[in-house]
């Protein structure tokens, strides 16, 4: 069975109830869903399991630099964020070549979200 991890403690309804609709369509794609306590841990998680297929991060509060922080233990790793329509997306020609993509906060996608997650890995 494949990992994949969310790093995601909003609070707030319109990022958890998204995250929780992608967590119900993962488990049923065959997926673990896990959850670090925050960043430092979801790096601990990748280096120490390599079972780990997959990581969804809020990109307003992670950004880029937890891109490359990945990327830098595995540059293969999908790695997907979530973004608002307001995000400022302030990524550089070089930065394109981090192996991201990104989700927006919608309700009722998590289906279509699980499909391009399970694509990528």
């Amino acid at each position: 069975m494949n990992i994949f991890a969310i790093l995601n403690h909003m609070g707030v309804f319109f990022k958890e109830e998204p995250v929780r609709q992608l967590h119900a369509a993962l488990e049923k794609a065959g997926y673990e869903v896990v959850y670090p306590v925050d960043d430092k841990d979801l790096i601990k998680m990748i280096e120490m399991n390599p079972r780990i297929c997959g990581v969804l991060f809020d990109w307003d509060k992670y950004s880029l630099e937890l891109c490359e922080r990945i990327s830098q233990i595995n540059e293969k790793l999908p790695v997907h964020a979530f973004a608002n329509e307001q995000s400022t997306l302030d990524i550089s020609l070089t930065d394109l070549r981090l192996n991201v993509s990104f989700f927006e906060y919608a309700l009722g996608m998590a289906d279509d979200i699980a499909i391009k997650i399970n694509q990528a890995t």
